[in-house]
C-alpha cells in the first residue's frame, strides 16, 4: 500500500455515509514503553557495514520530548475505523565505536488506520500504517543535519507498522471516559544517516493511559 492508499483510506474513514446508530470518540494517552532488542544495520557508503545483531533501544517516554497517544474513532454499533498516532522515541544504548550518537528523539512517529471491536467489554484494535521519523545521528563522526525539532523539514516518512491493542474504559461523566490499553507495534525503517542507510527494526510493548471523549449519538 502506497503512502496515496493510505492517505485514500484516511478519507474515506472520515466521509462515510451517516448511520441510524454512530459515535465519534476521541482519545489522548500518556505511557510507558519498552522495546525488543533487534538487529540494527548500518550502511554508509565506502565503509564496512555496521551489524548489531541486538540493539539496545530505550524510549523514556515520561521525559520531554514526552511519549504520546492521540486517536479519533468512528463507531458503528460494536465497530469502528479510526486515525492514531503515536509519538514514539528510540536512542541506542549498545553504541559501537563507530557510531557516536544514534537517537530518534522528535518522533518515531506512527501513523496507522485501525479496526475497531468492542466485545465482553473489552476494545479490540489492529491497523497498520506509516512511521514518519526525525532522524538524529553521527556515524564515523559524521553528523546528519538535522531540522528543529518541529521544522518539517527534519521529518522523513519511511517504513511500515502494523500494531494490535488490548484496552477498556471507565465511564466518568456521560461524555468522558478514562481509557487503559496494552498495546503493541511492530515496525521496520530504514533511517537517513550521511551517505547511507540505518535498517531499524522495532517492537514496541507499550501500556497506555489517558482520557476520552464521546461526540455524537453514544451507541457502544
Amino acid at each position: 500500500m502506497s503512502t496515496r492508499s493510505l492517505l485514500c483510506v484516511v478519507m474515506m474513514v472520515l466521509t462515510l455515509p451517516a448511520t441510524a446508530q454512530r459515535n465519534w470518540t476521541f482519545e489522548l494517552h500518556g505511557g510507558v514503553v519498552g522495546n525488543m532488542r533487534l538487529p540494527l544495520v548500518i550502511r554508509q557508503a565506502g565503509y564496512p557495514v555496521i551489524r548489531i545483531p541486538k540493539a539496545h533501544f530505550v524510549s523514556e517516554p515520561l521525559v520531554d520530548p514526552f511519549y504520546w497517544d492521540w486517536r479519533f474513532s468512528r463507531w458503528f454499533n460494536n465497530q469502528g475505523i479510526e486515525f492514531e498516532a503515536i509519538h514514539h522515541k528510540l536512542y541506542l544504548v549498545n553504541k559501537p565505536p563507530e557510531v557516536q550518537r544514534f537517537g530518534i528523539s522528535h518522533g518515531y512517529n506512527m501513523v496507522m488506520v485501525n479496526y475497531l471491536k468492542k466485545w465482553k467489554g473489552f476494545y479490540y484494535r489492529i491497523g497498520a500504517g506509516k512511521i514518519l521519523l526525525h532522524p538524529e545521528n553521527t556515524i564515523r563522526n559524521r553528523a546528519f543535519p538535522e531540522g528543529p525539532g518541529f521544522d518539517i523539514r527534519g521529518y522523513y516518512l519511511r517504513g511500515w507498522v502494523i500494531n494490535g491493542g488490548l484496552a477498556r474504559k471507565v465511564p466518568i461523566t456521560p461524555w468522558l471516559y478514562g481509557s487503559f490499553e496494552a498495546k503493541v507495534t511492530a515496525s521496520a525503517a530504514d533511517v537517513p544517516i550521511v551517505e547511507g542507510l540505518a535498517r531499524i527494526y522495532n517492537v514496541a510493548f507499550q501500556g497506555i493511559f489517558g482520557v476520552g471523549v464521546y461526540f455524537g449519538k453514544k451507541s457502544e
